[in-house]
């Protein structure tokens, strides 16, 4: 599939337009529209979570692991639960709007468990990468504060976007060939 981005954004500032546009590119309108939505819990989660888990000593018993995955760099991790915990709630979110609104999916039964697996198998290799990114970029840059974290989270959240995207589209969501149906 080939995207004309030129001819897309010429007709996209005519709104007579828009209708046709939508109709043209709706799953890659509707992925980039709850991809959005997703991102906004994610994030939202990700600084809920960071607020009440602000240190070691805030976290369960149990948890306090998270901060030291990170100690072979000779550094703590105030950044790894926050994003697990945010990426559990944006999974959820994210299956439920790309199976039904985005992609479409037609899967019934036990299908559907098979497409959740592939959907959080596709999204650990991402949540990987969001971890990597965060860790790169704050942890270990030692540059602090909240407009550098969010600047982080952004440039992580982009990637993450694309890939699962592509995730989604080839594994996830993949159209059986010959029909319109969601294997």
């Amino acid at each position: 599939m080939s995207i004309d981005v030129k001819n897309i954004l010429k007709r996209a500032v005519r709104p007579k337009e828009w209708k046709s546009l939508y109709r043209e590119n709706r799953e890659i309108v509707s992925y980039v529209f709850f991809g959005v939505l997703t991102t906004i819990v994610s994030f939202g989660t990700y600084y809920l979570f960071r607020f009440i888990f602000p240190d070691e000593k805030s976290v369960p018993m149990f948890l306090r692991w998270t901060f030291n995955l990170t100690s072979v760099f000779s550094t703590e991790s105030a950044t790894v639960l926050p994003v697990i915990l945010s990426w559990i709630c944006a999974v959820l979110f994210a299956y439920v709007t790309n199976r039904i609104w985005v992609f479409e999916s037609r899967a019934k039964g036990m299908a559907i468990l098979g497409e959740f697996v592939r959907f959080c198998g596709a999204r650990v290799l991402t949540l990987f990468v969001d971890l990597l990114i965060m860790f790169l970029l704050v942890d270990l840059s030692g540059i602090n504060g909240t407009l550098w974290e969010f600047f982080a989270k952004v440039v992580s959240n982009v990637f993450v976007l694309v890939l699962n995207y592509i995730l989604s589209k080839l594994i996830v969501f993949r159209k059986k060939k010959g029909s319109g149906a969601v294997k």
